[in-house]
C-alpha cells in the first residue's frame, strides 16, 4: 500500500540513500536536515510497505510563488507514477496555500526530469548558466495552478 506523509528525521539514511543514486552531485545530510527544520510540514516521503521510496519538498516562498526544492523516486520505482503522485500531492497543497505559479530548477542535461515535468505542465522559462556547483546549467521551470470555479446552486 502507497502512503504519502511527512517525513521524520528518522527517514534521513533511507532519503540520502536515494538522493546518492538520483543526483551526480547529492546534497550532504546536513542539508536535509536543514530543509526538514524551515520546512517541517512541507517535506513529504512516500512509503510502500514502510519503505520509503521516494520525496519531495515543495513549499511556498516569501514572495507568495511556490518552489519544488528537489524530488527523488528510488530507481526500482520509477516511471510507475510514484513521482506524478508526489508532485501532483505537493501541487495540491501548494493549491491550499493559494499559490497560483511553482517554480524548479533541473540540470538542462536531465532529460528524463525536463520530460517528466513538462509532462506535468511545467514550461522552460530560461536557462541560467553555471548554476550547480560543478557549473552544470540549469533551466528555470514554472507551472500555472488553475483553479476550479466552485459552482454554486441556487435555491
Amino acid at each position: 500500500m502507497v502512503k504519502i506523509r511527512r517525513f521524520s528525521i528518522s527517514d534521513l539514511e533511507k532519503v540520502m540513500e536515494i538522493e546518492k543514486v538520483s543526483f551526480p552531485k547529492p546534497w550532504p545530510k546536513s542539508y536535509f536536515k536543514k530543509l526538514y527544520k524551515k520546512y517541517p510540514d512541507d517535506f513529504i516521503v512516500v512509503e510502500i510497505s514502510n519503505k520509503i521510496i521516494g520525496y519531495i519538498l515543495g513549499y511556498k516562498k516569501s514572495d507568495g510563488t511556490g518552489s519544488i526544492k528537489t524530488i527523488a523516486v528510488d530507481p526500482n520505482y520509477r516511471r510507475k507514477g510514484v513521482g506524478k503522485e508526489l508532485v501532483n500531492f505537493t501541487l495540491n497543497k501548494l493549491k491550499g496555500k493559494e499559490i497560483k505559479e511553482v517554480f524548479l530548477h533541473t540540470r538542462t542535461k536531465n532529460r528524463a526530469a525536463i520530460s517528466f515535468f513538462q509532462n506535468l505542465g511545467f514550461k522552460i522559462l530560461k536557462t541560467i548558466k553555471n548554476y550547480y556547483p560543478n557549473g552544470d546549467d540549469a533551466y528555470s521551470m514554472k507551472l500555472t495552478l488553475h483553479f476550479n470555479s466552485s459552482l454554486r446552486s441556487s435555491i
